[in-house]
C-alpha cells in the first residue's frame, strides 16, 4: 500500500489533473489517510469516476464495465443524488460490485477551507446516498468510507473533517483531461495507456459537475463509456488487471449489504 506522504507529487496531481490554480496540503499525521497510488509490485490498477451519477451517461459506463467484468469506484456528488432520479444507478453500482465514494455535495472548493463546512458537505452527501439506496431497495447500505475532494483540492481543514467522519481521502495518478469536449474516446484511452503503470489510480468522469442536462439521454459525458470499452482491453494487454480501489490500497471493503430489490 502506498499512501501519499510526498506533497510535491500530490501537488502535481491537483494542478495538472484538474487545473486548480493553487491549494493547501496538510502534512504529517493528516496525511496518514490520504491515498494516491497502490504498490507497483501488484500488476493492477483502479478505475475511478467523478461527478456522477448522471443518468444515461452513468448507465452506459456501468454497461461498459459489466461487459468486461471490471470493478470501479464512483465518487458521487450529493447534489446529483438528491431528488431520486439516479437511485437505481446507485443500487446497480452496489449490486454489480462497485464501490461508492463521496466527491462532496456541491463540488465547490470554498467549503474545503473550513472543517465544519466540509463536515456538513460530507454528512449531506453520505445521507443522500443512503436514502437513495434505501429507496432503491437496498435495505442496509454499507457506510461510505472514501472521499475525493473536488478537483483533488485538499486542505488541512478538509483532511480533519474527513478523518473525523472515518473517511479515507483518495487522489489519483492518471488524469488525461477526459472532460475536455475535444477529446475523443480513442484519445482518452490512448493517452491513459501511454502512461499507465502498475499501482495507478485512473480518474475519469461520468458526469459534469452538478450539471445534468438530460437524464433520458447521455449528453454531458457522451464518450465516457466508449473510452472504458477501449481502455480495459488495452490494460489487459499490458498485463494490468482492473481491481477495486480497496484492493489496490489494501483497505477492508465496507460491509456488503444484502442484495434485495
Amino acid at each position: 500500500m502506498n499512501r501519499a506522504r510526498w506533497p510535491l507529487a500530490a501537488a502535481l496531481i491537483a494542478v495538472v489533473g484538474c487545473t486548480v490554480p493553487g491549494f493547501l496540503l496538510p502534512t504529517d499525521e493528516l496525511l496518514r489517510d490520504v491515498y494516491v497510488r497502490g504498490p507497483g509490485t501488484l500488476p493492477a490498477v483502479a478505475l475511478t469516476f467523478d461527478d456522477g451519477p448522471n443518468g444515461r451517461c452513468t448507465e452506459a459506463v456501468l454497461d461498459a464495465l459489466a461487459a468486461h467484468g471490471a470493478p470501479a469506484t464512483f465518487f458521487v456528488l450529493g447534489a446529483n443524488v438528491a431528488g431520486g432520479r439516479n437511485d437505481e444507478l446507485l443500487a446497480r453500482m452496489v449490486h454489480e460490485g462497485h464501490v461508492i465514494g463521496i466527491h462532496s455535495y456541491s463540488h465547490g472548493v470554498r467549503a474545503l477551507f473550513w472543517e465544519s463546512n466540509t463536515a456538513r458537505e460530507l454528512r449531506a452527501a453520505a445521507a443522500e446516498v443512503e436514502v437513495a439506496l434505501r429507496r432503491a431497495g437496498v435495505s442496509d447500505p454499507a457506510p461510505v468510507t472514501l472521499f475525493r475532494p473536488p478537483f483533488g483540492f485538499l486542505t488541512a481543514a478538509s483532511a480533519r473533517a474527513a478523518a473525523a467522519a472515518g473517511m479515507h481521502i483518495v487522489e489519483w495518478t492518471v488524469s488525461v483531461g477526459d472532460w475536455r469536449s475535444t477529446r475523443r474516446a480513442e484519445d482518452v484511452s490512448t493517452a491513459i495507456l501511454a502512461q499507465v503503470r502498475a499501482g495507478d489510480v485512473i480518474v475519469l468522469h461520468d458526469g459534469f459537475g452538478t450539471h445534468q442536462r438530460s437524464i433520458e439521454r447521455c449528453v454531458d459525458r457522451a464518450r465516457a463509456s466508449e473510452a472504458v470499452r477501449l481502455l480495459i482491453p488495452g490494460l489487459t494487454a499490458r498485463g494490468l488487471q482492473v481491481v477495486p480501489l480497496t484492493t489496490l490500497f489494501g483497505l477492508a471493503p465496507p460491509s456488503s449489504p444484502p442484495h434485495d430489490v
